[in-house]
C-alpha cells in the first residue's frame, strides 16, 4: 500500500494537472501520472530504506525537495514551491504590514538580486540599490539559496539588526549593510506640486487603492494650481496588482488598451480603458531597472498610446503573471501561467521597456545616496492638503542628484513652450503698407509662378 506521504506526493504533483479545464482524457491521464511517478516512489522508497544516516530522512521535507525540484528544472525563478509557513508568510505580506527590511528580491542570472527598494523602509534609508546582488545574511553564503529561504533570513523580531552582503557593480569588493527590521507599511501613492503648474506622483507599488489614491491627489492639484504637466514616477516600484495598474493606465488614457495576457493555449485576455473623460496635459513617466510588472504595464501602455514620454533608464523586465494555487496540506505553488503583452503585442519579459529619453543618475557615493533619499522623506513629510496654501515652500524641492527628475521637469516645460509658441493657432498678421509718393500702397497678393 502507498505511504501516507507519497500519497501527499501524488497530491501535490496532480494538482499540477488539475489547472487543465479539459477533462476529455481525464482517465488516461490520470493513470499516466501514475505510471510516471513509479519512479519517484521507487526512488523515495529507495533513499527511505538504505540511506545511511536514517536521521536525516525526513519524509515530508524528501517530497517538498522533489516538487521544488520538478519546479527548478522549468527554469523560471517566479515559479516556486511554498511550505505552510512560506505560503503564510506570503499572505501576511499581501496584507500591506510585514517586519522585515522593506525590499523586494527576486532571482536574475541564477543570483539573489535586489529587485528594488521601497521608500521609507530600513533598506532604502542605509543605501540598498535596485540591482545589489545579496551574496551573504548574517554571514552565510546565498549560494544555492531560494527566494523563499532568504526571506526568511531577511525577516525577524521587529527592532533586531541583521547584516547583508551585496555585491554591486562598479564595486571590487563585497558591501556590508546593517540594517534594523521594522514594520513595513508602505504608502502606495506619494504626490505633490513642484512648482504651480507642474504635477508630481511617485507610486512605490500597485496596491488595491493606488489608481483612487492616485485620482485623489491629482483632483486636489487640480483644484489648488492650474496644472499644466505631470510627471509620474514608477522609478523602484516592483509591482504588485494587475487591476490596481489598470486603474492607473485608466487615470491616463481615454479608449485604449491598456494590456493583455495570454496563457499556455494562447488565449488572450485584454484589458482596456473606455473612459470618455482623461488628462490630457503633457506627461513624463520616470522609470528604471527598479521599475518591475505593473510598472511596466503603466509605462508600456503610456508609451504604446503616444499618451506621454518615458525617460531614465531600462525597466528590469518582468513580464510573467503567477498564480498561486494553495494545497491540501497548507503549502502552495506560484505557478507562471500567462506573460504580459503591451498594447502593441510586445512581451516584455527577461527584455523590458527603453525609456524614450535615457537619462543616468551620477555615481553616488553611499552617503551621498542616503543623503538623496532622506531629503525625499523630509520633502514628503507635509501632505497633499498642506499645498492648499499655494506656496514657493510647500512645493516639492528637488535635490541636485536626481537628474532624471530634473530632467524631466526641462522636458515639461519645452514642451509648455513648443505647445505656446508653435502648436497654439495664431491669428494671421496683415499684410503692411508701404508708402509711394506719400500714398499707402497694400502689398499685393502672391502670384503663382507659371510652370
Amino acid at each position: 500500500m502507498p505511504s501516507r506521504n507519497f500519497l501527499l506526493a501524488v497530491t501535490l504533483i496532480l494538482a499540477l494537472g488539475s489547472l487543465e479545464p479539459s477533462t476529455a482524457f481525464a482517465g488516461r491521464t490520470q493513470l499516466s501520472y501514475f505510471n510516471e511517478l513509479q519512479g519517484l516512489k521507487e526512488a523515495y522508497d529507495l533513499v527511505k530504506t538504505q540511506y545511511v544516516t536514517e536521521e536525516k530522512v525526513k519524509e515530508k521535507e524528501l517530497l517538498y525537495g522533489a516538487v521544488e525540484g520538478m519546479l527548478k528544472k522549468l527554469d523560471d525563478p517566479y515559479t516556486r514551491f511554498m511550505k505552510p509557513e512560506g505560503f503564510e508568510s506570503m499572505q501576511t505580506e499581501t496584507q500591506g504590514q510585514f517586519g522585515g527590511l522593506g525590499i523586494l528580491i527576486g532571482m536574475k542570472d541564477n543570483m539573489l538580486t535586489v529587485i528594488a527598494p521601497m521608500e521609507n523602509t530600513p533598506a532604502y534609508r542605509v543605501g540598498i540599490r535596485a540591482g545589489d546582488q545579496i551574496v551573504k545574511v548574517n554571514g552565510a553564503t546565498t549560494k544555492g539559496m531560494t527566494v523563499n529561504d532568504a526571506v526568511k533570513l531577511l525577516r525577524g523580531e521587529i527592532g533586531t539588526k541583521v547584516l547583508v552582503s551585496v555585491r554591486r557593480e562598479g564595486e571590487r569588493n563585497p558591501l556590508d549593510y546593517t540594517i534594523v527590521r521594522e514594520q513595513i507599511k508602505v504608502s502606495s501613492v506619494r504626490a505633490k506640486m513642484i512648482d504651480d503648474g507642474t504635477g508630481y506622483a511617485h507610486i512605490s507599488q500597485f496596491s488595491q487603492s493606488t489608481g483612487e489614491d492616485l485620482e485623489k491627489a491629482i483632483a486636489g492639484f487640480e483644484k489648488n494650481y492650474q496644472l499644466k504637466g505631470f510627471i509620474l514616477d514608477l522609478r523602484n516600484n516592483p509591482g504588485g496588482l494587475l487591476n490596481a495598474a489598470v486603474d492607473v493606465g485608466k487615470v491616463f488614457l481615454g479608449k485604449a488598451k491598456i494590456v493583455s495576457i495570454k496563457g499556455r493555449k494562447g488565449e488572450e485576455v485584454t484589458y482596456a480603458s473606455f473612459a470618455q473623460a482623461h488628462k490630457r496635459w503633457p506627461l513624463v513617466v520616470l522609470i528604471n531597472e527598479g521599475s518591475a510588472s505593473a510598472s511596466e504595464i503603466v509605462a508600456g501602455a503610456i508609451h504604446d498610446n503616444k499618451r506621454g514620454i518615458l525617460l531614465g533608464r531600462k525597466s528590469f523586465g518582468k513580464g510573467s503573471v503567477q498564480t498561486v494555487l494553495p494545497l491540501q496540506d497548507g503549502s502552495a505553488l506560484a505557478l507562471t501561467t500567462a506573460y504580459y503583452y503591451t498594447p502593441s503585442g510586445v512581451c516584455i519579459h527577461k527584455v523590458g521597456i527603453q525609456p524614450d529619453i535615457t537619462v543616468d543618475l551620477p555615481k553616488l557615493t553611499d552617503a551621498q545616496l542616503v543623503e538623496l533619499r532622506l531629503e525625499r522623506e523630509k520633502e514628503f513629510d507635509r501632505t497633499i492638503e498642506d499645498s492648499k496654501a499655494n506656496r514657493k515652500d510647500v512645493f516639492l524641492s528637488v535635490s541636485k542628484y536626481d537628474t532624471q527628475l530634473l530632467q524631466a521637469i526641462e522636458v515639461l516645460k519645452a514642451a509648455s513652450v513648443f505647445s505656446q509658441r508653435v502648436l497654439e493657432p495664431q491669428a494671421p498678421a496683415a499684410p503692411p503698407n508701404v508708402a509711394v509718393n506719400n500714398q499707402a500702397v497694400t502689398s499685393p497678393s502672391p502670384v503663382r509662378a507659371k510652370d
